[in-house]
C-alpha cells in the first residue's frame, strides 16, 4: 500500500495498471522491434561478410604454406584480441553471451547496460565470430535487441516495469532475427527469461518479433535458417 492507502503496482508507482500505459506499450514494442529487426538484419550481414573474408583469406594462403598459415592465425588471433579489447576497456557489460546478464536484468538481480553496449558487442561479436572463434549470433542479438528496446522505454519515459516488458520484447525479437523464427523469439521470452505469462508482455512480445521478422525478411529474405536434405529410407 502506498502511503496515502492507494493499492502501488510492482514498480513502485501508484494505482492499477491503465489503458493508457498497455495502449502505449502496444505502440512501443513494434517500435523497438523495428529497431532490432534493422541492427539484427545487419548484424547476420556484417557476420556472413567477415565469414566470406576468412575463408577467402585462407584459400589464398593456402598457396603460401607456412607462411600463409601464419599469417592467417596472426590475423584471427589480432581480431580476437581487438574485440577482448573493445569489451574490456569500453564495454565491461558486453561479455560473455549476453543472455544470462538480460536475465539477471529483468530478475533484478544486475543494473541494465549502457547504451554503449550495442556498438561493442556489434563490433566484438564480428571480429570474433569472423575470426573464426566458436561462437553463436544469437547471445549477441538477444543483449542488443535487448538494450535497444530498453533504451526505447526510457527515451519515451516510460516507467521501470514497461522498461523491463520492452527489454524483454526485445530480447525475443532478437531471438527471432537471429534465426528467422517469429514464433520462437515469443516463446523464449516467457519460458527462457521470464519464466511467467501476463498479457501485457504477451503484446510486448508478440508485437515486436512480429515487426523484427519482418524487417528482418525485408533485408535478409525470407529463407528457412537450417536445412536437412530429404531422407528416402533409414539405414
Amino acid at each position: 500500500m502506498a502511503r496515502d492507502g492507494s493499492a502501488g503496482r510492482p514498480d513502485g508507482s501508484i494505482g492499477p495498471p491503465q489503458r493508457s500505459d498497455l495502449l502505449l506499450l502496444g505502440m512501443l514494442a513494434p517500435l523497438a522491434g523495428l529497431g532490432v529487426g534493422v541492427l539484427g538484419a545487419f548484424f547476420r550481414l556484417a557476420l556472413d561478410q567477415a565469414n566470406r573474408a576468412r575463408e577467402a583469406l585462407i584459400a589464398r594462403a593456402d598457396a603460401w604454406g607456412i607462411g600463409g598459415f601464419v599469417l592467417v592465425v596472426a590475423m584471427a588471433a589480432a581480431a580476437t584480441a581487438l574485440a577482448a579489447w573493445l569489451v574490456r576497456r569500453v564495454a565491461p557489460s558486453a561479455s560473455g553471451s549476453g543472455i544470462p546478464r538480460v536475465m539477471a536484468v529483468l530478475e533484478g538481480d544486475m543494473a541494465p547496460a549502457p547504451l554503449r553496449v550495442i556498438p561493442v558487442k556489434f563490433l566484438a561479436g564480428t571480429l570474433g565470430m569472423g575470426a573464426g572463434l566458436a561462437l553463436g549470433r544469437e547471445g549477441p542479438t538477444v543483449q542488443m535487441g535487448a538494450s535497444l528496446a530498453y533504451q526505447v522505454g526510457r527515451l519515451m519515459r516510460q516507467n521501470g516495469a514497461d522498461c523491463r516488458a520492452l527489454m524483454a520484447a526485445g530480447a525475443g525479437a532478437g531471438f527471432a532475427v537471429a534465426f528467422n523464427a517469429p514464433i520462437a523469439g515469443a516463446l523464449f521470452v516467457f519460458e527462457g527469461m521470464l519464466k511467467r505469462f501476463e498479457a501485457r508482455l504477451v503484446i510486448a512480445a508478440l508485437a515486436a518479433s512480429a515487426v523484427a521478422i519482418w524487417v528482418g525478411r525485408a533485408i535478409l529474405g525470407n529463407t528457412p535458417e537450417f536445412t536437412a536434405s530429404p531422407v528416402s529410407r533409414l539405414p
